[in-house]
């Protein structure tokens, strides 16, 4: 953050303002005297400017420091919320005993529970093969036409391959926005190949399906059947559905693949928690470990300066916050606790031993963003990283509002001692002038002086 666009005094500069004058009026045996007289004066002068660059030096010091604790506790901040998306989105796990049968993922918020998935039909897509073959797909087509329909269960789609040859049909045939898949197999042997058209339904179950030109170009190769399933044995006579994956629960979902019975469990589980609980303790210890070095006699830029000693107070808050209800109310039965310099660490079995219950209160004590231990983390650091009305960000422009004002300062004071050099030097300059004349005057009544002793020999006995 900017401490101000006017640079400090800079030594050299001060040192300018200390350089001997000349001066052309004259010299006399005093002119070193004159112009230490000069040098010590603006020296003394320029003090409180060395005080104010000082100052700012030490402004600089702060501001850096406050930036780089700035990143640490954003970085807090972020793992905080990281750790709400954590809660929020994986609070359970789905297994399948049989992975044969049928495959589970979780897409809501299911209940834990086994379910007993019993697959009578896992399906089938129906599809239609060329009339015709070709050669090479890659040049010859097993039409002549550049446009086509396909009509796929009442529904006309406009067919116009990029080029004349089997592949781009297939191609133009899957970006057309039918519910179809188009690809191209080899029938005969690799010394004979001879390619034809399939195109196969998406959806499970009986589908019409043709390809015209004019005249049909595929016959029937498959009719599909939907797929057919219970769940823990309801209803008696099977669901049907025309895709293999179906929503045996809210929030659950079952892919069937063959014949057959899969239990599917559905269970609390804390391990993207227990991830983000462990990012979170990494980014509050390095928040800690450069706050710390702020404390004690030897301490760094911000040693003595009140921010501090908030910044350190949130982040206990933050740690010690307790719940109202629930077999979980803090960090700690979560496996987070304080070590004796001050930092954290996490034990992770502290999570995989949680009962289903105290998963779900694990996962109430979070909380999210409007409530739980999330939302009072999330404000409690929010009061420290606000861009405009939290503790750094106040901090920072307080430090740049006084490096300004030194800075005014500092210039003020600069242009009124380069006053003071001027006058100064020209006073002395003054002042050695005369200094030298009258020296010249002594020096000449002297040489008249013994002159006049060399050749009148009363003069000695004068006076």
């Amino acid at each position: 953050m900017s401490t101000g666009s006017a640079s400090p005094l800079s030594s050299s500069s001060i040192s300018s303002l200390l350089s001997p004058y000349t001066t052309t009026t004259g010299s006399s045996s005093f002119s070193t005297d004159l112009q230490n007289s000069v040098n010590r004066a603006v020296a003394i002068a320029s003090l409180p400017m060395q005080e104010l660059q000082a100052d700012q030096s030490t402004i600089s010091g702060q501001t850096s420091e406050l930036s780089t604790l700035g990143t640490l506790f954003g970085t807090l901040q972020t793992s905080i919320q990281s750790l709400g998306s954590a809660a929020g989105s994986n609070a359970v796990t789905a297994s399948v005993d049989d992975t044969s049968v049928a495959s589970a993922s979780i897409t809501g918020s299911a209940l834990p529970g086994t379910y007993a998935v019993q697959v009578l039909d896992p399906g089938s897509s129906s599809s239609v093969l060329s009339n015709a073959s070709v050669a090479d797909p890659t040049s010859q087509n097993i039409s002549s036409n550049s446009s086509f329909t396909l009509s796929v269960n009442g529904s006309d789609y406009t067919i116009q391959p990029a080029a004349a040859n089997l592949n781009s049909l297939a191609t133009a045939i899957n970006s057309s926005g039918a519910p179809v898949q188009a690809v191209v197999i080899n029938t005969g042997s690799p010394e004979s190949p001879n390619y034809q058209l399939i195109i196969q339904s998406t959806a499970l179950g009986a589908s019409s399906i043709q390809l015209n030109d004019g005249s049909d170009l595929m016959s029937s190769l498959t009719t599909g059947t939907d797929a057919s399933y219970t769940v823990n044995g309801q209803p008696p006579g099977g669901i049907s559905s025309d895709s293999a994956t179906v929503t045996v629960a809210p929030g659950l979902n079952v892919t069937l693949q063959s014949a057959g019975t899969a239990n599917v469990t559905v269970a609390g589980s804390l391990n993207s928690v227990s991830s983000a609980l462990s990012s979170f303790v990494n980014a509050y210890n390095a928040a800690v470990t450069e706050l710390q070095k702020n404390f004690g006699q030897n301490g760094g830029a911000l040693v003595g300066d009140s921010s501090v000693l908030e910044m350190q107070q949130a982040l206990e808050q933050v740690v010690n916050y307790t719940g109202s209800s629930g077999s979980i109310t803090s960090l700690a039965q979560l496996g987070v606790e304080f070590t004796q310099q001050g930092t954290l660490t996490f034990d992770s079995s502290a999570i995989t031993g949680l009962s289903s219950s105290q998963i779900n209160d694990a996962i109430s004590f979070l909380g999210d963003a409007n409530s739980g231990y999330l939302q009072y983390a999330n404000n409690t650091l929010q009061s420290i990283t606000d861009p405009t009305s939290g503790i750094i960000a106040s901090e920072t422009q307080s430090l740049s509002n006084q490096n300004q004002q030194d800075q005014d300062q500092i210039n003020t004071d600069q242009a009124q001692l380069a006053q003071l050099q001027t006058n100064l030097q020209n006073q002395m300059a003054q002042a050695n002038a005369l200094i030298a004349t009258l020296q010249q005057q002594n020096t000449f009544l002297q040489g008249l002086f013994q002159a006049e002793t060399s050749t009148n020999p009363n003069a000695a006995t004068v006076g």
